[in-house]
């Protein structure tokens, strides 16, 4: 892939990348620690596990094993919190400029895919009442691969799930796991700085190019159209 070309396939992480949801996150993610007993645990911390597996949070803000049923307990009250409290505002949850910038994609003939770290049940939930999902080709979600973030699995499976080699996709996402899956897997990432990591954070885990707006994050998947994208 050339900058000049552009991907024939992106493949979008989900929270902090499409849809301002990551403080939400944090908020759900407090209070199910307050209700489970455990109150005392910093925001930083919290706010620092946001994208990941809700198992593998619990068990890192817990100092529990992720099998350890108080996780399960934490994990199964944050989904009953998120569906009632965050949910129903999904479509005002969409960063500006995302649905205009899915359909750009798809009129230049360019695949798109969900990868993300939520179980499908969890993305569709979202995706529908946010009006994005029939912008995508795929929805790749945690446990339809072998192993998730950071580990390439998911985009490997997103690429074939699209039809596109990997050589051909992107990975847009805003944390640093999805820039060290995409490493992982031999595919260019972009950052965006929006959502949760830093873009020091992003560069120093494999990005090829960080947009700090989705304004920018388009030209650099369409640079023939924006010759002052970004290189990937």
């Amino acid at each position: 892939m050339t900058a000049a070309q552009g991907p024939d396939a992106v493949l979008f992480d989900l929270d902090g990348t499409l849809l301002d949801t990551p403080g939400a996150i944090a908020g759900v993610l407090a209070r199910v620690l307050e209700r489970t007993g455990r109150p005392d645990v910093a925001d930083d911390r919290i706010r620092a596990t946001v994208g990941k597996p809700l198992g593998a949070v619990f068990a890192e803000l817990t100092a529990l094993p992720e099998e350890h049923p108080d996780v399960t307990t934490a994990v199964a009250l944050f989904r009953e919190l998120f569906r009632e409290e965050v949910v129903p505002k999904a479509a005002d949850l969409v960063f500006p400029g995302v649905p205009e910038l899915l359909g750009r994609l798809r009129a230049e003939g360019r695949r798109t895919a969900i990868c993300t770290s939520k179980i499908r049940t969890s993305a569709l939930e979202l995706l529908e009442p946010a009006g994005l999902l029939d912008a995508f080709d795929a929805v790749v979600c945690h446990g339809m691969a072998p192993r998730g973030k950071p580990h390439p699995d998911l985009a490997l499976l997103a690429a074939r799930s699209v039809d596109v080699p990997p050589g051909r996709c992107v990975v847009v996402g805003d944390a640093v796991d999805d820039m060290r899956m995409a490493a992982a897997a031999g595919i260019p990432a972009i950052g965006v700085t929006y959502g949760v990591a830093t873009r020091h954070q992003l560069t120093e885990a494999g990005a090829r190019a960080v947009a700090d707006t989705v304004e920018e994050l388009a030209q650099a998947l369409t640079p023939a159209r924006a010759p002052q994208a970004p290189h990937l």
